[in-house]
C-alpha cells in the first residue's frame, strides 16, 4: 500500500500530527505501533493560550476546552516562603489575557479521536507493530510482523522517547534519568482564589497545585526517588497536602493518584532520510514548566505548514530541504526549553540552604522585571507564534 505520510505513534503528538496533516490534504496512514491500548491515565496538560487557538482550528468541538477553568496567573515559591502569602516570583498576562487552561488528557484524546474518525483520507491500523523500516533517497517501506508492507515519502516518528527511529537512524539523543517519581493527582479542592496555579519549589523535588474547574485540581509532584513522601498512604498524603496548601486552599480530598518516572531524551537534530521526529521522540522533557505539549503544538504546526507550502511548490515532501528547515526553525525554541527546565529543576531542587536562600533572592529579583516576564510569557503562551491563526 502506498500513502504520502507514515506516523508511528499513538498519543497525542501522533494524532495531533496525523489530524493536522489530514486536514492539509495528505494522505496519512497511522500505526500505534502497540497491540494493547494505552492505560487510562489521569494525567492533565496545560494548554497555553496560542496552543488552544491552535486546537479550535482542527478540532469540531473546540468549545470543550473553553469550559475548563481559565488561568490568569501563575505564583512561584521556593519552601521557605509557602507561608507567605505573596508569592517570590508571579506571572500574568498583559490586559487581563489568559495564559491558558488545564485540561484532562482523556478529554483532548477524546475530541482528537472524534475528529479523526470523521475523515476519508487518515487510516489507523490498530493491532499491528512495526518489523523493520527503510530509508530510502526516494521513499519509505514500512514491514509489519504480520507481514503488510507499507510505502510512503514520509516516515514521522511520534512514539515516545523510547521510539523506533533510534533502531533505524543515525540521530543521536542526549538522554539523563531524572531519579525522580511524579505523583500526579486529582482533587476535590475549595481553593482561595481562582484563575491561579501555584508552583513550589520543594526541596524533594517540584510541587504544582493546577485549577481544572471550579470544584477539582490537578496536583503534580515531581519526587525523589529517595523523598519518604513516596511511602505515604492516600490519606497521609492529603495531611501532608493539606498542611503545605493551608494559605491557598480551604479543604481537600484525593480522588485518585497514580504514579510516573521521569526521565530526559533530547534529539541533537529533528530529521533524517525522509524522517521526521516530533513530540516526546524529539524531546520529552521535565514537566515542571508545563511546557511539553505545547512545544509539540508548534513542531507540529511547523512541520505541516512547511510540508503544504513545499507540496503548492512542487517538492517532494520528504525532500531534504523541508526538513533541514523544519529542524532550524525549531531548535532554539526547543532547546532553550528542554535544558532551561533541565537547570531549573536542579537549581530549586538543592538542598544546601545557603543555595535555596540565594535562589528566593534571585526569583524576587526577577519580579521586579516585567519586561522579561513579559517576553517568557508571551513565549509559553505561544501569543506570537500562534497569532496568524
Amino acid at each position: 500500500m502506498q500513502t504520502d505520510i507514515i506516523i508511528i505513534g499513538s498519543g497525542f503528538a501522533a494524532k495531533i500530527t496525523g489530524l493536522t496533516l489530514a486536514l492539509k490534504g495528505f494522505e496519512v496512514l497511522m500505526i500505534p505501533n502497540r497491540i494493547n491500548g494505552n492505560t487510562a491515565s489521569n494525567l492533565v496538560t496545560f494548554l497555553s493560550s496560542g496552543s488552544i487557538k491552535f486546537l479550535k482550528n482542527i478540532l469540531d468541538n473546540s468549545s470543550v476546552l473553553e469550559s475548563y477553568e481559565s488561568m490568569i496567573q501563575i505564583h512561584c515559591s521556593p519552601e521557605e516562603e509557602l507561608k507567605n502569602r505573596s508569592p517570590n516570583l508571579y506571572f500574568k498576562n498583559d490586559g487581563g489575557k489568559i495564559l491558558g487552561r488545564i485540561i484532562p488528557n482523556t478529554k483532548i484524546e477524546e475530541l482528537l479521536d472524534q475528529k479523526i474518525n470523521t475523515l476519508q483520507n487518515i487510516q489507523i491500523l490498530k493491532d499491528e507493530e512495526v518489523d523493520t523500516l527503510k530509508l530510502h533517497e526516494n521513499k519509505i517501506e514500512i514491514k509489519t510482523r504480520s507481514s503488510l508492507l507499507y510505502e510512503a515519502k514520509l516516515f514521522i516518528a511520534a512514539d515516545g522517547k523510547n521510539s523506533i527511529i533510534k533502531n533505524f537512524t543515525n540521530i543521536e539523543f542526549v538522554q539523563y534519568d531524572f531519579h525522580q517519581t511524579a505523583i500526579s493527582i486529582i482533587a476535590d479542592i475549595d481553593r482561595k482564589e481562582k484563575n491561579t496555579a501555584y508552583q513550589f519549589f520543594m526541596t524533594d523535588g517540584p510541587l504544582a497545585l493546577l485549577p481544572c474547574n471550579s470544584t477539582q485540581s490537578a496536583i503534580v509532584w515531581s519526587l525523589k526517588n529517595k523523598s519518604e513522601i513516596l511511602l505515604l498512604n492516600q490519606k497521609q498524603l492529603e495531611l501532608k497536602l493539606s498542611e503545605i496548601f493551608e494559605p491557598f486552599v480551604s479543604k481537600m480530598k484525593i480522588i485518585n493518584q497514580q504514579k510516573f518516572n521521569l526521565s530526559f531524551s533530547f534529539g541533537k537534530k529533528l530529521f533524517s532520510t525522509r524522517s521526521a521526529l516530533v513530540g516526546d521522540t524529539a524531546h520529552s522533557i521535565h514537566p515542571i514548566a508545563g511546557q511539553g505539549l505545547n512545544l509539540i503544538i508548534k513542531d507540529i504546526d511547523c512541520l505541516s505548514s512547511l510540508l503544504k507550502k513545499y507540496q503548492r511548490l512542487g517538492y517532494d515532501i520528504g525532500d531534504q530541504i523541508i526538513l533541514e528547515e523544519y529542524n532550524n526553525l525549531r531548535k532554539i525554541d526547543n532547546t532553550a526549553y528542554a535544558f532551561g527546565t533541565l537547570a531549573i529543576e536542579e537549581l530549586f531542587s538543592m538542598e544546601n540552604n545557603f543555595v535555596r536562600s540565594l535562589t528566593s533572592s534571585a526569583l524576587k529579583l526577577f519580579n521586579q522585571s516585567d519586561r522579561i516576564k513579559r517576553s517568557i510569557i508571551h513565549n509559553a503562551t505561544g501569543e506570537h507564534y500562534f497569532n496568524n491563526l
